[in-house]
């Protein structure tokens, strides 16, 4: 089968086959208030709620269509989620003993960022979103810095309080989906392909490290630390964490 080249073409090409291939993808990790973000009242009722978003890609592209939440507050939690200003419904889909998960359709004239995320689902992923006491702790996906310029410009002309915790370069697919850094990763996979996971164990630590060109005590860190952030960004219903990550934040982009 043949492949047509470029004046078969009968749309233009899209943003991510224009974007250069030297371009590094950008992950910027930061805090928003829920004023600017959304659920201000509920999250002030119950300060000690986290909610979370559902890791998904909405085909609607409507922002943030599922809630999840450790609460345990049931009905009186419900109403006050129906009644904030910029929920237009909400359904409780299903409730389990730690929490519950909610589907939301927001207002049309929500608050601003939500519209702006609605709007920008072709220049940007949402990775993850949690909220609790107030603030929306929030990580972008940028293709390139251009698109993340868009962002810094859009979240200044709106004053929005945006509050960096990190900005990094993403340079290993799925590096910066659960905080685990590089070396994290290379560890963990390493380990996995000599079989220190297995049952029997096929591999010691002292073995991964000599394959690492490090020491045993290295590796059960790196080991340790990335178990940690896989399992509290895929598990668990709360603020997203990154032991071990000790990348600046570029401000000079921001």
């Amino acid at each position: 089968m043949s492949v047509p080249d470029d004046s078969e073409r009968t749309s233009p090409p899209s943003d991510e086959e224009q974007r250069d291939p030297h371009d590094s993808m950008v992950v910027l990790e930061c805090a928003i208030p829920a004023s600017d973000v959304a659920l201000e009242t509920l999250l002030g009722t119950f300060p000690d709620v986290v909610v979370e978003t559902e890791r998904l890609v909405p085909t609607n592209h409507s922002p943030l269509p599922y809630l999840w939440t450790d609460d345990r507050c049931g009905q009186e939690f419900y109403e006050a989620l129906v009644a904030e200003p910029s929920v237009d419904r909400a359904w409780r889909v299903a409730t389990f003993s730690e929490g519950a998960l909610y589907r939301l359709e927001w207002r049309e004239d929500r608050v601003r960022l939500l519209e702006w995320l609605a709007d920008s689902h072709e220049s940007l992923a949402l990775l993850e979103a949690s909220a609790t006491d107030g603030e929306w702790t929030m990580k972008f996906r940028f293709p390139d810095r251009s698109a993340l310029g868009d962002f810094r410009s859009f979240y200044r002309s709106n004053d929005i309080d945006v509050r960096i915790h990190r900005l990094y370069d993403l340079t290993q697919p799925k590096l910066g989906q659960y905080n685990v850094t590089e070396k994290q990763r290379e560890a963990l996979i390493r380990a996995l392909e000599m079989g220190h996971f297995d049952i029997p164990r096929e591999a010691t630590q002292a073995d991964v490290g000599e394959a690492l060109g490090i020491t045993a005590k290295s590796v059960s860190e790196r080991l340790r630390r990335g178990q940690t952030n896989l399992i509290n960004n895929s598990l668990t219903v709360g603020q997203p964490t990154g032991i071990g990550l000790d990348e600046k934040v570029d401000r000079k982009h921001m």
